[in-house]
């Protein structure tokens, strides 16, 4: 699947909060969500995808807002092993908790190795540093 990515571009903001735009696809399935963050929250979840798996049960997460609609929108990136073996996934998942017609949602998954997550983790890292030009990973899928 080279369709599969995970994309994240800062907008000029004058603040010390991020307005990020995240987009995500496994190749079948695409979201898109803009959100305000810190640069050290992506931070600190870079240096969890560098380190991550701890064990067989670890799984990193960026999460912003709630699922019931408490934000303003919902974003999350959890990284977890699906097996015993060391087969890893991340779960995107993101809603701008909009009234309808505007209401999106989008959830799925993306199969990948280890090493590419913790290679997504260095690339993270060195965007929050030098944020220019919009970070785009493109996984090894499984």
């Amino acid at each position: 699947m080279t369709d599969t990515y995970i994309s994240l571009q800062r907008f000029p903001y004058d603040d010390s909060a991020w307005h990020v735009e995240l987009k995500a696809s496994n190749g079948l399935f695409s979201g898109t969500q803009d959100f305000y963050t810190y640069p050290k929250e992506l931070n600190a979840f870079g240096v969890n995808l560098c380190r991550f798996p701890k064990n067989i049960q670890d799984e990193a997460r960026f999460e912003v807002g709630d699922r019931a609609g408490n934000w303003a929108y919902f974003i999350l990136i959890r990284v977890f092993l699906f097996d015993a073996v060391g087969h890893a996934a991340i779960e995107f998942a993101v809603d701008n908790h909009q009234t309808s017609p505007n209401r999106a949602q989008t959830s799925f998954f993306i199969k990948t190795e280890v090493a590419a997550i913790n290679n997504f983790g260095q690339q993270l890292q060195s965007w929050v540093i030098s944020h220019d030009v919009p970070l785009t990973w493109f996984p090894y899928t499984l």
